[in-house]
């Protein structure tokens, strides 16, 4: 089950980033990323009342880093907003992948954040370094093709 929601998290998530960002041109990123965020809460809070039940609701004793979850996703939103159309959603996928894998792999690799450490293979490196040497690949022809 989690292979398959992973996955279904990559689709939902290239086709909101081009939702957001069509939203974005019509309302500006900062404003498109409010809007997703206003519509998002509403939804949680929507499945917290039927009964969709994930953990205890409880905001006493939380980390300090736990806060700022919610900043970093109206930067992602806000930053997507304004990239895809001026790049493309390909190279921001390729771009945002690369950085997603570099930085869970230093995570994993440490434990960070409550992980448990899974120490930085050979393999892993191999598969960092493809989706990296993917992303430029794209990113040169996307240059070639200013030119």
């Amino acid at each position: 089950m989690a292979f398959f929601l992973a996955l279904l998290n990559g689709v939902i998530g290239s086709l909101s980033r081009l939702v957001n960002a069509s939203l974005a041109v019509f309302a500006g990123s900062l404003r498109g990323s409010l809007i997703n965020h206003i519509v998002g809460t509403v939804v949680a809070g929507g499945l917290l009342v039927v009964g969709v039940r994930t953990g205890v609701l409880q905001f006493g004793g939380l980390p300090w880093y736990y806060w700022i979850g919610g900043c970093m996703g109206v930067f992602v939103v806000a930053a997507s907003n304004y990239a895809v159309p001026r790049i493309g959603a390909v190279l921001l996928g390729m771009l945002l992948l690369a950085a997603q894998l570099i930085t869970s792999a230093g995570l994993d690799h440490f434990g960070l954040l409550g992980g448990s450490p899974i120490a930085l293979s050979w393999t892993r490196i191999a598969g960092l370094a493809l989706v990296l040497t993917g992303a430029a690949v794209t990113m040169t022809e996307r240059r070639r093709r200013r030119e």
